[in-house]
């Protein structure tokens, strides 16, 4: 994808989030069923969390709450973001996590999370680089947990796109997993989504020299609307 095209999209979410950050942060308060789930598979004591792209530090919080949080650093390109985290302590930055070397000095983790996120970064290279850089960040034995939204699963979330022309973007530009969504709480807005299904994360999984501990669907009125995915070295 060439890079004018990444910085337009990158440009249009972090104005969305910017702009929607109460609604959204709002939205997001509630722990997703699969968190529950991931928690069978993270270790029984309090353990180090890099959470990128962590929005309002829901994972974060959810954590604290299950006794599981020993550190936490979070990540995000939105201060109006980080502003909405409360309840726990942690060390907060603002990074544009789709430039490289965004984790730049964060040090290692037990575990390393991208709920959400990486479908928001344009380009497959990027989403490749930006997972090799977060697992470069994981204690030997850490885990990097991912979750990606499977909007094509839902009619009502398909409801939700949106044609390129709204954004002055020819279509045959973009790459063939990518889209705009709607948003209409607070106001209405759009933002950028690559869909990233169980072979988007294999085969970025396969380029990035890791293997996949666990993936499973959890989420949403049918159980199906987030792919999640655990990581090892």
């Amino acid at each position: 994808m060439d890079d004018w095209l990444v910085r337009k999209l990158v440009e249009l979410n972090t104005d969305f989030y910017v702009r929607f950050a109460a609604p959204f942060a709002a939205s997001r308060s509630a722990p997703q069923p699969g968190f529950f789930s991931l928690l069978e598979d993270l270790p029984a004591r309090p353990f180090s969390v890099l959470d990128v792209g962590c929005g309002n530090g829901r994972f974060g919080r959810f954590l604290h709450g299950a006794q599981r949080l020993d550190y936490y650093v979070g990540v995000d390109a939105t201060q109006a973001l980080l502003d909405q985290i409360v309840d726990f302590d942690g060390e907060l930055h603002v990074r544009d996590i789709s430039l490289p070397d965004s984790l730049r000095g964060l040090g290692r983790f037990d575990l390393v999370a991208c709920l959400a996120t990486l479908q928001h970064i344009p380009g497959q290279e990027n989403r490749l680089r930006l997972l090799r850089e977060m697992a470069a960040h994981l204690e030997p034995t850490g885990l990097l947990v991912l979750s990606n939204w499977q909007f094509l699963n839902d009619s009502r979330q398909r409801r939700k796109i949106r044609p390129w022309a709204l954004v002055d973007i020819d279509p045959s530009q973009v790459e063939p997993n990518d889209y705009l969504l709607s948003w209409e709480r607070g106001g209405s807005g759009i933002r950028y989504v690559a869909y990233l299904d169980e072979k988007a994360i294999e085969e970025l999984t396969i380029a990035a020299d890791l293997r996949i501990v666990k993936q499973f669907v959890r989420d949403g009125r049918e159980g199906n609307l987030n792919l999640y995915t655990i990581l090892a070295s």
